[in-house]
C-alpha cells in the first residue's frame, strides 16, 4: 500500500503528514503487505523544484523517516516538472537508491509518454535512467483527456498500450507497473 505519509514543506524539505500510524504499519506487516508511502509536490512546480534543490537534505529526511516508522520505501511522485529538472530529478532518486537499504523499495511514478516527448512535463522523467536506480516505475497511464481538457477517453486502449510500448523501450518489463483509471469525466 502507499499511504499518505510523506509531503513537502515549501522548502522542498520532508513535511510529516498526521497520518502516520505505526500501529497500522504493523499490521499491514503481520499480513505481509509491504508499506511504501508515496511522496508528492501535489502537482506544486515550486515546491517539486525546491525539493530537487534540497535533495540532499530531502534524502536524508526520507531514509530516517522510513528507518524511524518501519516503512518498506518510498514512492516519489513528483508532477509537473519540466525538462530543466529532469537531470535533478534522476540525481534525486539515484540518491535515494544509494542512501536506503537494498531491501526497501524506491518506486517512481512517471507521466505516460506515448509520444515520446522531451519537454514539459513528459521531458522530466528520463525513463532509462529512473528504470536504473528504482524498484519500479509507475505509469500513471491516465487523463489522456482531463478535466478542462477535450472530450474524450481518460485512458483510451491506444493511450495505454502506446505508453507500455514506450516504457518498454527503456526499461526491463519487471521494472514495470501500470496505473490505471477507476473513474471517468462528463463533458
Amino acid at each position: 500500500i502507499a499511504p499518505s505519509y510523506f509531503d513537502l514543506n515549501p522548502d522542498g524539505t520532508l513535511k510529516l503528514t498526521n497520518k502516520i500510524d505505526i500501529n497500522f504499519i504493523d499490521e499491514m506487516h503481520s499480513r505481509n503487505i509491504t508499506v511504501v508511502p508515496f511522496i508528492s509536490n501535489h502537482w506544486n512546480y515550486e515546491i517539486g523544484k525546491a525539493a530537487l534543490n534540497n535533495r540532499i537534505e530531502l534524502v536524508n529526511q526520507v531514509v530516517k523517516a522510513v528507518k524511524d516508522y518501519n516503512l518498506d520505501g518510498v514512492n516519489v511522485d513528483l508532477e509537473n516538472l519540466k525538462e530543466g529538472e529532469r537531470n535533478d530529478y534522476t540525481d534525486f532518486v539515484k540518491k535515494l537508491r544509494e542512501n536506503l537499504p537494498s531491501d526497501k523499495v524506491v518506486a517512481v511514478a512517471v507521466a505516460p509518454n506515448p509520444w515520446g516527448i522531451n519537454k514539459g512535463w513528459q521531458g522530466s522523467y528520463d525513463y532509462k535512467a529512473l528504470g536504473e536506480y528504482s524498484d519500479y516505475l509507475m505509469i500513471m497511464a491516465y487523463d489522456q483527456h482531463y478535466e478542462g481538457g477535450s472530450a474524450g477517453p481518460v485512458a483510451g486502449y491506444g493511450f495505454v498500450e502506446d505508453s507500455i510500448k514506450y516504457a518498454l523501450k527503456y526499461v526491463p518489463k519487471e521494472k514495470i507497473v501500470l496505473g490505471l483509471p477507476f473513474y471517468g469525466r462528463i463533458w
